[in-house]
């Protein structure tokens, strides 16, 4: 359960960023469909859709972005580990 930790890390990053991106392009396109469907003003309904592309575009990139940091950590904990193995081995 918590060996290969930093490999786990990684992969739950990957997960958590591929559902952001999955709910920031559904929620967009949601938006974009809402704001064609005519049941608002023009003036909203442009709103709407600007604002869905907006929410898919920007969702995704913070998604990807915010990834970064907890794929970083899981590096950090991966090459940790290497390096106390390479410590213990060479009697240092």
């Amino acid at each position: 359960m918590f060996s290969n930790i930093g490999g786990k890390i990684k992969v739950t990053a990957k997960v958590f960023c591929w559902i952001g991106i999955i709910v920031s392009v559904v929620g967009g396109l949601g938006m974009i469909v809402a704001g064609f469907s005519g049941m608002w003003t023009q003036a909203a309904s442009i709103v709407t859709i600007l604002g869905g592309i907006g929410t898919a575009l920007l969702g995704s990139l913070l998604s990807w972005v915010g990834s970064f940091v907890m794929v970083g950590f899981g590096e950090l904990i991966e090459n940790t580990a290497e390096i106390a193995a390479n410590t213990r081995k060479s009697g240092y």
